[in-house]
């Protein structure tokens, strides 16, 4: 094999669709009656993937797509609004979502909202308070993931066999306990770290 012919089963691979999926979210802000709010979604019960959860309006990223051009246009099918109704206020990079798929995160200012929804993705939504989210601190538990082995698991070819030492990995799940529903996981870390950004 020639190193042209990598650099072509590489390029193909990417072009297939083959390259670990990423996706992006929204944190819509409107002007609300206490200032400024968040909006939130409740997933539709009828979803195959975290039914009934609170999410940010997103979705996966499509080919040829852009990280911010995907969280713009799934908000626009999930919240039944159009692209002028978007202002992208900034990226806040990406996060860690459901699984460790790499999250993209934006900003964005939501003018002329109604209260409409895609019955299909979505059961409900309802808002936070910027104020309130500000001064309140989530709870924070640290979790370690713990591998698991199949039973034919070949521990002779391990150096140290069962006694090898795993790096496992860890992560801290957020949970905003006051709000109903309950905001917690991938959409509470996100939140978090925005208001952190917002504090300086």
């Amino acid at each position: 094999m020639q190193f042209e012919q990598i650099e072509n089963r590489l390029r193909a691979h990417h072009a297939n669709g083959n390259m670990p999926r990423e996706a992006a979210v929204l944190i819509p802000l409107f002007e609300g009656p206490s200032g400024i709010e968040v909006l939130l979604e409740v997933r539709a019960k009828s979803l195959s993937v975290q039914p009934g959860e609170v999410c940010l309006p997103g979705g996966g990223i499509e080919h040829g797509e852009t990280p911010r051009e995907a969280a713009v246009r799934e908000t626009c099918e999930e919240l039944l609004v159009s692209p002028t109704q978007i202002e992208v206020l900034g990226s806040m990079g990406a996060e860690s979502g459901p699984g460790g798929m790499p999250l993209h995160v934006f900003v964005g200012k939501l003018s002329g909202y109604e209260g409409g929804f895609s019955a299909d993705e979505v059961d409900h939504t309802f808002s936070l308070s910027l104020c309130w989210l500000m001064s309140h601190e989530p709870q924070l538990y640290d979790v370690r993931m713990q591998p698991s082995y199949p039973a034919n698991f070949p521990w002779e070819l391990v150096p140290g066999g069962r006694e090898y030492s795993w790096r496992t990995p860890s992560s801290t799940v957020p949970f905003y306990a006051e709000t109903h529903p309950v905001v917690w996981g991938a959409t509470a870390r996100v939140l978090w770290r925005f208001i952190g950004i917002l504090r300086g």
